[in-house]
């Protein structure tokens, strides 16, 4: 009877652990290739400001510290243990969004990245499982990495979090669905519904119409 509790149990937190699911790409580039996103590029001129906290914005590389991701062109953000780029970074997006995506400089196994619903955390994805080669060297990526996050079916997430255990985790050019765009998923009914419908309201119509008196 203890055996069986044990794999209650253990299927209970294995349905749990797969109910958040967020998947994720990776395009070469710097910028992301999904269709109706906006960006914040860190820049002066950005049009998108994201509502971040954390880290540290920087416009030229800085030995053992910060390196600018390739394919960035301007200033990138950084989180890392020294050089005043503490985190954790915080983007706190105004709505619940199903998509966000980064280009990721040089990618380490202390990089983390976490996706947080309601102030839950939906899931944790490491440098090493995004990329093989997970000890920041950037030689491979001359045009730049865009990582692409998806989350799970019936999922959205409102925060994304950077934290990273050494120098450093260095990200530019964060695109989200624009708000307008955030409805994007929502179904449209089948012709078939449309027809249901009106032939509902013509039923409706015909007893008004044909009802006795009091």
């Amino acid at each position: 009877m203890a055996s069986l509790k044990v794999l209650a149990a253990a299927a209970v937190v294995l349905t749990a652990a797969q109910a958040h699911a967020i998947s994720f790409t990776v395009t070469s580039g710097a910028f992301s290739l999904v269709e109706g996103v906006s960006t914040d590029t860190f820049d002066a001129d950005a049009t998108v400001s994201l509502n971040r906290s954390g880290g540290a914005l920087f416009s030229a590389s800085v030995g053992g510290i910060s390196a600018q991701p390739p394919g960035s062109t301007g200033q990138w953000w950084s989180i890392g243990t020294s050089g005043g780029q503490d985190g954790p970074g915080i983007v706190q997006l105004n709505a619940s969004v199903t998509y966000y995506g980064f280009l990721w400089g040089s990618p380490d196994g202390y990089n983390s990245v976490e996706f947080y619903s309601d102030g839950v955390l939906l899931q944790s994805i490491g440098g090493s499982d995004v990329f093989t080669q997970a000890d920041g060297f950037q030689g491979s990526f001359p045009l730049g990495q865009y990582v692409n996050f998806y989350a799970g079916e019936g999922e959205r997430f409102d925060q994304v979090r950077f934290l990273s255990a050494g120098n450093a985790f260095e990200t530019d050019n964060h695109a989200v669905f624009a708000n307008q765009r955030i409805s994007i998923l929502t179904a449209v009914p089948e012709p078939e519904s449309y027809a249901l419908l009106l032939a509902g309201l013509g039923v409706v119509g015909f007893m008004v119409r044909h009802r006795r008196p009091n």
